[in-house]
């Protein structure tokens, strides 16, 4: 069978799916410079700040996470070159981004299967039994508006995304008895009872008032939003698909997933300075509702980033901390079942108001193909220590090698080896230890992504799980793949 047909047999049988931040192939000029494919830069305040390395000369101006148009000039490039697979839509694509609107738009699936996992009759609501599989699809899709083209201020970005899933909900997550869902794209949005229908995840405005000084506000999702590492992070369609490395599970866990929100975001030469207020409500499936904001408490949360050059190569070390104000369960009392996002209060149970994390991370390359290009690959780590009740993590930490492959003729592949440890807290009751065992726990992943076209990536995962619920839960062993459509 020739590629071609292969290629076309794949799009045929399963749909849709795109590639991320991929080089070009050896019979097609280079592009001169990468920009995130749609759905890869991750929509919170990492993607409102330069990465570690600009361009030499160019001043570090914030972007409110926007991707460069990945259509605008397509010309020499056919199906399989291009990148994405609807194209510019007969001229429509990039006369539109000539007129201030940008449409971005993915599909992700994943087929999993489970070995181990859950293994008791006493299995909590929304959670499942192991050694079971599951397909899941979900769908990306995002427009942004420039907010100059429309007479407002200069570099001002509307951004409005939807989120929708189908299949099973969380594919096999729900039946490890571990804390971090291990295929948490697949768990997003959290709306386990409303397969099919999109919800508006984002719908927020960032203005830079200067290169130095950018605001944002609006409803907005907060995966990304903080501690992000260039080789472990984003939104789980593109590196890692275990939440351990895709966001700190410390902290994530009493986050909503999207809510009511506002803040700043300083880039400097040096790094960059956030700071950020959240309405602690899950809005996942409101639109616009502002007579309840913060009625139930408040989070807040900042953070440092500082760009390093270690061997003369480039890296960042971050530390950050989140301050929660809102009423989570007493771990003396009761616990909610491990893996379900958002982290909710037990009904009727004893609360506690106040939770913290502290955390740090760092990203260093280890080598660099292209000045150009920005690619290469290196290495990364994470820890935390947060207060251990009502945060049912006392301490976290992950560390791992990631980036674009180095195999010569895939650099347009990347990979991801990582480790991740939970250190549970010390005070649960006599209740939740029964019900759940929980104990520290940790995990394995191992994925590697084929660019198979610019706008389709191919995903081989292999994860080990000790989950945190020893007492329904044995060692988990996770395989199988994700396939990625840009449109």
């Amino acid at each position: 069978m020739s590629r071609r047909a292969f290629l076309a047999a794949c799009a045929a049988l399963l749909g849709v799916a795109p590639a991320a931040r991929a080089q070009a192939p050896a019979d097609v000029p280079p592009v001169p410079a990468v920009q995130p494919a749609p759905g890869d830069a991750p929509p919170g305040l990492n993607g409102l700040y330069p990465t570690i390395r600009p361009a030499e000369g160019v001043a570090p101006l914030p972007t409110g996470g926007a991707a460069a148009c990945p259509t605008c000039d397509l010309r020499g490039h056919d199906l399989w070159t291009r990148p994405t697979l609807t194209g510019d839509w007969g001229g429509l694509r990039p006369n539109l981004r000539d007129h201030g609107v940008q449409f971005n738009a993915s599909v992700t699936q994943f087929g999993f299967g489970l070995g181990g996992g859950i293994n008791s009759p006493r299995v909590p609501p929304l959670l499942g039994q192991g050694d079971t599989s599951a397909y899941t699809g979900r769908g990306d899709y995002e427009l942004l508006f420039d907010l100059e083209k429309f007479g407002g201020l200069p570099k001002g970005t509307l951004t409005v995304r939807a989120q929708n899933w189908w299949g099973q909900y969380g594919n096999v997550s729900l039946n490890t008895g571990a804390f971090p869902p291990a295929v948490f794209p697949a768990a997003l949005p959290p709306v386990p009872n409303d397969p099919g229908v999109p919800m508006l995840t984002d719908f927020f405005v960032t203005q830079p008032f200067s290169p130095n000084f950018v605001v944002f506000a609006g409803k907005k999702n907060v995966i990304g939003a903080a501690d992000q590492d260039d080789f472990a992070g984003g939104n789980g369609t593109v590196q890692f698909m275990n939440q351990a490395f895709i966001a700190n599970p410390a902290f994530l866990l009493a986050l909503p997933y999207t809510g009511f929100t506002a803040g700043v975001v300083s880039p400097q030469e040096w790094g960059a300075v956030s700071a950020y207020v959240y309405d602690p409500q899950n809005r996942t499936k409101d639109f616009f509702r502002f007579d309840d904001l913060f009625s139930t408490g408040v989070i807040v949360g900042t953070e440092v980033k500082l760009k390093t050059n270690f061997f003369e190569l480039p890296g960042e070390q971050h530390v950050g901390g989140i301050w929660k104000h809102l009423a989570l369960t007493n771990l003396a009392f009761n616990e909610p079942p491990p893996g379900v996002y958002p982290y909710q209060a037990v009904g009727g149970s004893p609360t506690l108001n106040d939770s913290y994390t502290v955390y740090y991370g760092f990203d260093q390359y280890v080598q660099v193909y292209s000045e150009d290009t920005k690619r290469g690959w290196g290495l990364f780590g994470r820890a935390s220590i947060s207060d251990g009740n009502p945060t049912p993590i006392r301490y976290f930490l992950s560390a791992g090698v990631g980036g674009y492959s180095p195999i010569r003729h895939r650099q347009g592949d990347q990979f991801g080896v990582g480790f991740y440890y939970t250190g549970l807290s010390q005070e649960f009751g006599p209740r939740p230890r029964a019900a759940f065992g929980p104990r520290d726990g940790y995990g394995l992943e191992v994925f590697y992504n084929v660019r198979v076209t610019p706008w389709m990536s191919l995903t081989p995962d292999f994860q080990i799980v000790k989950p945190e619920a020893g007492a329904i839960a044995d060692m988990a062993y996770i395989g199988g793949f994700r396939l990625k459509l840009d449109f």
